[in-house]
């Protein structure tokens, strides 16, 4: 059973107005994996295990987590792929709040290839 898109839009309101308390705004990182979301958007840095096409979730990740920190954790929940994302709270008017790295297995070939999303928040 599915929730009407109002409750959807309520509990996605409640998750942004919340994160900025979690986490602050990500550092710049190194060179190869740098923050190029500009620092006043806001970034929440977000993973998401999904064991298709049963659940999906998601949470607020630390800026210190890397991909293989939410690879590691999504493999703990029962996942059977990830998903690196951001959420955005300050962005101009009619720019998408959130971005997604494609959906990623599970599996050794996985660590030689993160999948940030773009704009990345510190991925």
């Amino acid at each position: 059973m599915t929730a009407p898109a109002s409750t959807h839009s309520r509990i996605l309101c409640a998750i942004l107005a919340a994160l900025p308390l979690l986490a602050a705004p990500a550092a710049a990182q190194a060179p190869d994996s740098a923050l190029n979301a500009d620092d006043g958007t806001g970034a929440v840095k977000v993973c998401a295990p999904v064991a298709m096409p049963r659940w999906r979730s998601m949470i607020p990740a630390p800026k210190t987590w890397t991909f293989l920190d939410c690879m590691g954790f999504s493999g703990e929940m029962g996942a059977s792929h990830f998903q690196l994302g951001c959420l955005f709270a300050n962005v101009t008017p009619h720019a998408q709040k959130y971005a997604w790295g494609p959906m990623v297995a599970i599996e050794k070939a996985a660590l030689a290839k993160p999948q940030p999303p773009m704009p990345n928040c510190g991925w």
